[in-house]
């Protein structure tokens, strides 16, 4: 068999009686930097639930296959993958726009300005400061929309957006990042919103209407 054969031979068990490896060997992964010294948020709680999942889905496929150790490390390798994309993704920068969700389209050309802006006053209304910073938020990018400083890219991320503004209209980069962190602090760091939060939101809503007219989108929203 060889020096190599006999190495590879406790790995390959280890591997075959030990479904679980791979879901510790991500575990160990979040735990560390960058994401050890982040308080527990709402983006760790989502992480540890990929997590759980991933690995209970190859701990059923690496016991299936335990007679067959090259496609069992075949199939480790692609979920550690997976689970790296998931987290790459993740951390790229927070969406707005959605009722709940971890990660939400960003507000697109189906409802108007006009519409965000009336369910922010709603939830604010109500005392739901977050789905308030959410829909003003949401209501300001329509805005963008609207006045035709942006294009509609589904799947646009906060920081995206920031980007995409340094580029296309500098004056309001500012407002808009500091709003955008405000949502991201709420939304990914598992923080309340506050009055001043909202008012950081709507100072980008004011921003961003005081630019040429266009066309408002969703009317019937």
């Amino acid at each position: 068999m060889g020096v190599h054969g006999a190495l590879r031979l406790p790995l390959l068990a280890g591997l075959v009686h030990d479904p679980d490896l791979v879901r510790r060997t991500a575990d160990r992964i979040v735990g560390g930097p960058p994401y050890r010294d982040t308080d527990a948020g709402l983006v760790r709680r989502t992480l540890q639930q990929i997590i759980d999942t991933i690995g209970a889905a190859l701990a059923d496929a690496l016991g299936a296959i335990g007679g067959t150790p090259a496609l069992a490390w075949a199939i480790a390798a692609v979920g550690l993958v997976l689970l790296g994309l998931v987290v790459w993704r993740a951390t790229r920068g927070a969406s707005i726009g959605g009722r709940g969700d971890r990660v939400v389209p960003l507000p697109g050309r189906d409802r108007s300005a006009a519409s965000w802006q009336a369910e922010a006053e709603a939830h604010l209304a109500a005392g739901h400061l977050e789905a308030a910073l959410r829909a003003r938020y949401a209501a300001a990018v329509v805005t963008l929309l609207e006045r035709g400083l942006i294009d509609h890219v589904p799947g646009r991320t906060i920081r995206e957006l920031d980007r995409e503004l340094e580029r296309a209209a500098a004056d309001l980069a500012p407002v808009f990042a500091t709003a955008g962190a405000r949502v991201e602090r709420v939304v990914f760091g598992d923080e309340p919103a506050t009055s001043d939060d909202l008012e950081v939101a709507a100072a980008a809503l004011v921003a961003a209407a005081r630019t040429s007219a266009g066309t408002e989108v969703g009317a019937g929203a």
